[in-house]
């Protein structure tokens, strides 16, 4: 599973944040949190606090945050895609610092920006003043280092395209909804006749977008209509800025008044299933016509009457008089809605509720949540990868068809473990092949036992070892005949994380001049440390410990490197067709290392794709765990690969090098008490300065344990 982060000093129990966490989660990925709770430790924020010495004391406390969640990604590594909510610009600026070029892709749901807040709707800084520039300054270069911009309705992706000259390529609209948890599992209001006045409730912050002095002309005039006296009761639920001007106004009208604090959240719609009838907001400002407030989609989840101002926002999820009632934003208009639902029969408030119940459970479950913000993860550029055989980005084009070879010699239970991880990555269009590479019978009938009717693969038995380079090259054949687009190449000892197939073809789109590509490679499973980000493949240091050179910077989107690690990587056809696989004559070992060479030589980029993680048993070097066969493999292919590949200075820095690593790692293995082993590293040197390619002597592989797997041993001196 790919993973995702909610970055930021967003607030975590804003309904607009939770319904995010929630859709990324439904997306099918696995969320973390980069969490520092600034702006939870205010409620209401007044004029005051926007204040510029307010703003510039919120400035340092940010900067402290900033420095413990920059602590936090770094440590951690980071995520391949970075969600920042709800009042993040400045945790995106930050966030995009962090991650540079090849950082994560960011996602950025603002709900709204900082100009329409503070400018056109509150009106805490005016038109054309400095600050009033600052914000839009911000506003603009937070967009800009967004890779997507989630935007809540079709009115305000057109705002931000049109004010803040965002790409509309990369403005994507996902409609809000109510937290699903919350609202949508909650019972429906029965909105049954009952004794007393009806509850017409309110509920928010005293903010000018709600157009509480619509809501207060209104109720005056309700309150002298002689036919609804006793009827109406007016509920108001919240704090803010305007309270104590609105409620005085209120009580002026000397109607039936109930005013509150805040409900718990978790109460919320309860409360809200009890009410007639919920108001919705009725401002006049430019905001308040994109916008889809929380408490229209909220009371509608739970099936309640809803009446709310005619906005081009409203009318692309909601229709008038069939799941909501909308009205122009004046107190007469409301005043005639909120009568006209009260004097109508219980019939007419419980269907408009059902209605909009029923929308929005079709519309905002979790899984429609999930399915719609899919889109923005894999941002706008990306090609989006649907398991079960769906298409390309929408465009109609098929998904490309991928290959999986998993070579196995001798180890049929780890090859099977490797074969159960593919199962788990749901990739549809795949062929996977098990290319047995001369086994005795005993592993080739558990291989048979394992796969057969079990598992969606093939297994093709070779005569005989062709080497992890011979083995490979018949797969890929094999695959890309099939009509393959690609071909993974896994060793038996690795574990495929899900969605990492995808990850990988997702690249290929977006650099089609890659190859080959690999994954992060962790340490035994996905997850685990990384053991390889990427390699370092240059002839003059050939000889040199891979530790040493090892790419280490963690990255979160493919980037180039000079060499990938053959336990896992993905050859597309072009790179295929264009080299012929890997030199056989290598037998085994370094053979990635002369195709990646080969593969910059030709024009591609080796790449490695963070968002694919590939666990591998199997990590070795000159230091430890070597075999007779693989030191005499590594000392002579080491030679044979640099040889050919070094000109110049950088061959004389090779021949310097080499006789270094091959003497210093034979003591040592001598002085452990290995002397086989050093002695078969010394041959396998003086074989590579002959010049000698092909199969390892028969010897080796009895005396490395695998007796009748060296059969027909030819060895072929270079030209």
């Amino acid at each position: 599973m790919m993973r995702a982060a909610l970055f930021g000093t967003y607030n975590r129990g804003h309904s607009a944040n939770r319904i995010v966490a929630a859709a990324v989660k439904a997306a099918g990925y696995e969320l973390v949190e980069f969490h520092d709770p600034l702006w939870e430790r205010t409620r209401d924020k007044d004029a005051a606090y926007f204040s510029p010495l307010s703003l510039l004391a919120l400035g340092a406390a940010w900067l402290k945050a900033a420095s413990r969640l920059a602590r936090d990604w770094r440590r951690s590594g980071g995520t391949p895609v970075a969600v920042v909510p709800f009042n993040g610009q400045l945790d995106v600026l930050l966030l995009r610092l962090l991650g540079g070029r090849y950082g994560p892709r960011i996602v950025f749901a603002p709900l709204v920006s900082l100009t329409e807040t503070l400018v056109d709707d509150r009106r805490v800084y005016r038109t054309g003043s400095f600050m009033a520039g600052l914000l839009r300054a911000i506003d603009r270069a937070t967009c800009r280092a967004a890779d997507v911009v989630v935007v809540d309705t079709e009115a305000h992706r057109r705002w931000f395209e049109k004010e803040l000259g965002v790409d509309r390529s990369r403005l994507l609209v996902c409609h809000l909804g109510a937290d699903p948890e919350v609202f949508l599992e909650a019972s429906e209001s029965p909105h049954e006749d009952h004794e007393g006045p009806l509850d017409v409730l309110w509920f928010g912050q005293y903010l000018p977008l709600h157009g509480l002095d619509v809501i207060v002309d209104a109720v005056g005039r309700l309150a002298m209509r002689s036919e609804l006296r006793g009827r109406l009761r007016f509920t108001f639920i919240g704090t803010g800025e305007e309270r104590l001007r609105v409620e005085g106004a209120l009580r002026a009208t000397r109607a039936d008044l109930l005013f509150q604090d805040w409900v718990p959240y978790e109460e919320l719609a309860g409360r809200i299933a009890q009410a007639d009838i919920v108001l919705g907001i009725f401002g006049s400002s430019s905001k308040a016509k994109m916008v889809i407030p929380n408490k229209v989609y909220e009371a509608a989840a739970v099936g309640a009457a809803v009446i709310s101002a005619d906005t081009p926002a409203l009318r692309e999820v909601f229709e008038d008089g069939k799941d909501i009632v909308l009205c122009p934003a004046d107190g007469l208009a409301l005043a005639d809605a909120i009568a006209r639902l009260a004097q109508g029969e219980v019939e007419l408030r419980s269907r408009l509720g059902r209605a909009a119940r029923r929308g929005m459970v079709e519309r905002f479950s979790v899984a429609a949540l999930g399915r719609s913000w899919a889109v923005a993860l894999a941002g706008p550029q990306a090609e989006l990868l649907h398991t079960g055989g769906g298409h390309v980005g929408g465009v109609g084009a098929p998904l490309p068809r991928v290959g999986v070879a998993v070579l196995c010699f001798q180890d049929a239970a780890r090859t099977l473990e490797c074969l159960h991880s593919l199962a788990g990555d749901e990739y549809a269009p795949l062929d996977v092949v098990v290319v047995d590479n001369g086994s005795v019978e005993a592993v080739r009938s558990a291989l048979r036992d394992g796969v057969e009717g079990k598992l969606d693969a093939e297994v093709v038995f070779l005569p005989r070892n062709l080497g992890f380079a011979g083995g490979n090259n018949e797969a890929m054949r094999l695959l890309f005949a099939r009509g393959c687009d690609h071909v993974l190449l896994l060793n038996s000892d690795t574990r495929v994380a899900p969605g990492s197939i995808a990850a990988l073809v997702r690249a290929t789109r977006e650099n089609p001049k890659a190859g080959p590509l690999g994954p992060r490679v962790s340490d035994g499973r996905p997850g685990q440390t990384p053991t390889s980000l990427g390699e370092r493949y240059r002839a003059a240091f050939l000889w040199a410990p891979r530790s040493l050179l090892r790419v280490r910077a963690r990255r979160q989107r493919p980037y180039p490197v000079s060499g990938v690690t053959g336990a896992a990587l993905l050859i597309p056809r072009a790179l295929f067709e264009r080299l012929g696989g890997f030199e056989e004559d290598l037998f085994a070992y370094y053979e990635e290392v002369e195709f990646c060479l080969r593969a910059r030589r030709a024009g591609f980029q080796p790449m490695v794709v963070p968002e694919a993680d590939v666990g591998h048993d199997g990590a070795r070097g000159f230091a430890s765990g070597m075999t007779p066969l693989s030191a005499w493999l590594k000392a002579r292919n080491l030679f044979l690969v640099g040889d050919r590949n070094a000109s110049g200075l950088s061959h004389l820095l090779f021949l310097l090098g080499y006789p270094l690593l091959i003497g210093s790692s034979a003591l040592a293995y001598f002085l452990r008490g290995h002397g086989e082993i050093a002695s078969a590293m010394l041959r396998g040197a003086r074989a590579g300065i002959g010049g000698r390619r092909g199969r390892p002597p028969a010897e080796l592989f009895a005396a490395s344990g695998y007796a009748g797997s060296g059969e027909a041993s030819e060895e072929t001196a270079a030209p």
